[in-house]
Formats: C-alpha cells, sequence, structure tokens
C-alpha cells in the first residue's frame, strides 16, 4: 500500500532530537516589569458551579403539585419559615 501526502514528490523527514544549541532558551524578563491576574466577578462566580447542590427534581415537582392544589401553604409551614428568616436575618437575637 502507497501513501502519498500532499506533495508526493518531497520525502518524509525524520525526528531530529534536540541539541543543546537548539533548545529553548529560558525567557529572560525585564527588571521590574510583572505580571498580573485579574479574576473577574463572572469567572468567580463560575468556579462556585460546583458547589451548587443538584436539583431534587422530585420534591420540586411535589411542591409545585401541592402549591397548585393550594395545600402547600399551612400554618405551620409559614410560621417555621418566619423562624428561620428570622434566625438568618437577626442571628444574635
Amino acid at each position: 500500500m502507497n501513501i502519498h501526502g500532499i506533495n508526493p514528490a518531497e520525502a518524509a523527514r525524520g525526528i531530529e532530537p534536540v541539541s543543546a544549541a537548539n533548545a529553548a532558551k529560558p525567557a529572560t524578563q525585564a527588571a521590574g516589569v510583572s505580571d498580573t491576574v485579574e479574576i473577574s466577578a463572572a469567572a468567580r462566580l463560575a468556579a462556585r458551579i460546583e458547589e451548587i447542590p443538584p436539583v431534587r427534581a422530585e420534591l420540586v415537582e411535589r411542591v409545585k403539585a401541592e402549591i397548585a392544589a393550594g395545600t402547600y401553604e399551612t400554618p405551620e409551614r409559614i410560621e417555621i419559615t418566619v423562624d428561620r428568616l428570622m434566625e438568618e436575618l437577626f442571628p444574635e437575637l
């Protein structure tokens, strides 16, 4: 089987080892110059995506159904919600 490249008249070239003369030279840094990195608010927010807990779809659907049926808002649930909000907003009380 013959495989021909784009220019079949040109022979394949071998791989040449890197010699000390051809090795990459370390970049020199000018005096007083430094690099800085600024991370945007959007990038910080995107980095926190993994911290978000997974959505519990079955719970969301159950609550939607209860709200639609008018059975979700009970006096007990409202009292619990108010107590939790007060604790979160005013922890010193």
